[in-house]
């Protein structure tokens, strides 16, 4: 396991493979589940990044086994709208600090927002 995979729609995924990622298309939950399978057996993501369209679409009990593993980490990226909740922020929070063994933090330095 030495790199990340994103998983995104069509139209994000071209922002993510301009920056360098990995990258997926899937379109429904179906195409997503198999692209997380895939990449689970592949062994090659250390990190299965879900676009949360996508993560949406796929049966609450498969998120929640997503969300239990940790080899890979499977975690849910923000939608286009860009809504990023204090919430949502906490659970990207936690994920990271699971991932890598320490908190990150998503503010500046010197505190401003």
């Amino acid at each position: 396991m030495s790199d990340a995979l994103v998983i995104a729609t069509p139209m994000t995924a071209i922002g993510y493979l301009l920056g360098g990622a990995r990258t997926i298309t899937a379109v429904d939950a179906n195409e997503t589940v198999a692209a997380v399978a895939a990449a689970i057996a592949d062994g090659r993501a250390a990190v299965v990044a879900v676009h949360g369209a996508l993560w949406s679409t796929v049966p609450p009990q498969v998120r929640a086994a997503w969300a239990r593993q940790t080899t890979p980490l499977i975690l849910s990226l923000p939608d286009e709208d860009g809504d990023v909740s204090a919430a949502k922020d906490a659970a990207l929070r936690d994920l990271l600090a699971r991932a890598v063994g320490y908190q990150i933090t998503f503010t500046p330095s010197g505190g401003a927002t």
